[in-house]
């Protein structure tokens, strides 16, 4: 169970190729459009043979539950149940205060909302982990003496720890207690989808679903333990800190909230080890929502892919050639530059990088990655028919100096003037080299007479009333 990528060892697999016998992931398999009479279908092919690839089974490929938990998390605040327990908690806070009336609607609202976690642990159960359920009377009306059930099945089982610990003792009536406290998650699952008390009381069933789901079960478990202390947590942390009104209104939020997320998880377990405790999952395989996105990649993105692949295999000539060929030296994706200056920089092909150099420092300084657009610089500064463009030169001078390198910041900045004729920049940067030469370099008479300079050379510039301010600090300085 679990079928991961080859090449993305934490990442479900999707698809296998019948040549190579290797398991790809959405990411790394070639999709291809293709229009047969006026209908676009996706065909899915091996990157490497260049075969049609079979999909996996979907037992195959079922997420593990923990690598999930964030999404769990999140369940609660999309739109349909975050509106759910919004409404409860503001009618529960409404209903506040003693009296018949008031305890009946504030049990009916924790019933609702429990009601909506039962239907949220089915519907995950069968595979739906991104659309939660809706709002409506089928939802919440539907089968509604389940909660009832749930009652009596706390009710039940509290009795017999009570006859447990009055017929046996204390020590005996303990462990048996705990013993139900940890099979409490499969008997609420079991009550859940069968809709039958008996059932969920059953020891065979309760403990034989916990046994086929393995170390996974205590995982789940311990997860649950947290979640049902978190509203206290909650309690005790932080709600102190707010006004006292407020308390009754996040307090049954908080509660909701995580009751939610743990019926949820709940379900993804039965869903995940579905195979293994016998429930069937009636899905469409066209419905699944567990499949990542498989819509054709941006093409620069499938390249990435293909390449990491030959690269992983050990191929970087190939993987050189692959760029080359597929990009004609356009290439505009960050991490693809990256890839191809690497290989570039591994096969030592001096000539190459020196060609591609101006257009990856374009990138490295569009992005604002100053530490790889200096290591790249430096590689490259002293070869003939490297020039960057003018803004990057004048990047690569400011941040030699913000990197505390100011006579790299010097040479850039000479550089920059050099081979940038009539920027408008050139005054500044003059100003800002006297200025590194003056306070990093402590070469004051050299940056005074770049100070004077720029005042004979530029007179009517904007940089220079600035320049002769600070002339004048200098001078009485």
């Amino acid at each position: 169970m679990g079928t991961t990528c080859d090449y993305h060892p934490t990442t479900p697999a999707y698809w296998v190729c019948g040549k190579c016998e290797t398991a790809f992931c959405n990411q790394c398999v070639e999709k291809r459009r293709v229009e047969q009479y006026g209908k676009t279908e996706t065909f899915y092919y091996c990157p490497n043979c260049d075969v049609e690839v079979e999909k996996l089974a979907f037992e195959e490929n079922v997420m593990p539950f923990w690598h999930r938990l964030p999404q769990f998390f999140l369940y609660p605040f999309q739109p349909r149940p975050l509106v759910l327990i919004l409404i409860s908690s503001l009618l529960t806070y409404l209903f506040l205060g003693g009296g018949f009336i008031r305890g009946i609607m504030q049990f009916i609202l924790s019933a609702v909302v429990l009601k909506y976690s039962f239907a949220a642990l089915t519907r995950t159960a069968q595979g739906h982990i991104k659309t939660p359920p809706k709002i409506d009377l089928d939802t919440i009306s539907k089968d509604f003496q389940i909660v009832f059930k749930q009652i009596a099945l706390f009710f039940i089982l509290g009795i017999a720890v009570t006859y447990v610990m009055v017929k046996f003792g204390p020590i005996v009536g303990l462990i048996f207690a705990l013993f139900l406290l940890l099979s409490l998650p499969s008997i609420i699952i079991i009550l859940v989808v069968s809709n039958s008390l008996i059932s969920a009381l059953n020891p065979m069933a309760f403990v034989g679903m916990a046994w086929r789901i393995g170390w996974s079960y205590l995982v789940m478990y311990l997860f649950l333990i947290m979640l049902l202390g978190a509203p206290m947590a909650l309690w005790h942390q932080f709600l102190h800190y707010l006004p006292p009104a407020l308390h009754p209104f996040l307090v049954f939020f908080a509660k909701s909230y995580y009751t939610l997320i743990a019926y949820t998880l709940m379900g993804y377990v039965l869903y995940q080890y579905h195979e293994e405790i016998g429930y069937e999952v009636e899905r469409d395989d066209e419905e699944r929502e567990d499949l990542e996105d498989a819509e054709p990649q941006d093409p620069e993105v499938a390249l990435l892919n293909r390449v990491n692949m030959l690269i992983k295999d050990g191929r970087m000539d190939d993987a050189i050639q692959l760029i080359q060929s597929e990009t004609r030296g356009n290439i505009t994706h960050p991490e693809l530059a990256d890839r191809y200056y690497n290989l570039l920089k591994i096969k030592q092909d001096l000539r190459e990088m020196v060609r591609f150099g101006r257009a990856y420092t374009d990138i490295l300084s569009k992005d604002n990655r100053n530490k790889e657009l200096l290591d790249v610089y430096s590689d490259l500064n002293q070869e003939v028919g490297f020039t960057p463009s003018p803004a990057v030169a004048f990047k690569v001078a400011r941040s030699f100096n913000e990197a505390g390198e100011p006579r790299e910041a010097v040479r850039a900045y000479d550089r920059f003037i050099k081979t940038s004729t009539g920027d408008p920049l050139i005054p500044k940067a003059y100003y800002l080299a006297a200025n590194v030469i003056n306070e990093k370099m402590k070469n004051p008479e050299k940056a005074m007479k770049i100070l004077q300079n720029i005042i004979k050379k530029y007179p009517g510039h904007d940089i220079i009333p600035h320049v002769k301010k600070y002339l004048v600090q200098m001078q009485h300085g």
